[in-house]
């Protein structure tokens, strides 16, 4: 069983419409340790649930970078 799991906000470069906003969200659900995504397209922010023992936001933040995304 997993600790409780911790949750940020990731201000994102890069979702500009509902298209970039499934994909940002898309790249962080396949990150190992991700509980769940909530991408907001309107002001690009990402809200992140994960498992700090599983998962980084260093990792997840080089997931969305080689996505094409930046996370700022």
């Amino acid at each position: 069983m997993f600790s409780k799991a911790e949750s940020i906000t990731m201000k994102l470069s890069g979702v500009q419409d509902l298209a970039t906003q499934r994909a940002a969200a898309q790249v962080l659900k396949r990150v190992d340790g991700v509980r769940s995504v909530s991408v907001n397209r309107h002001n690009a922010v990402a809200a992140v649930s994960f498992y700090p023992e599983k998962t980084t936001v260093s990792t997840m933040t080089k997931a969305l970078e080689e996505a094409g995304f930046s996370v700022i």
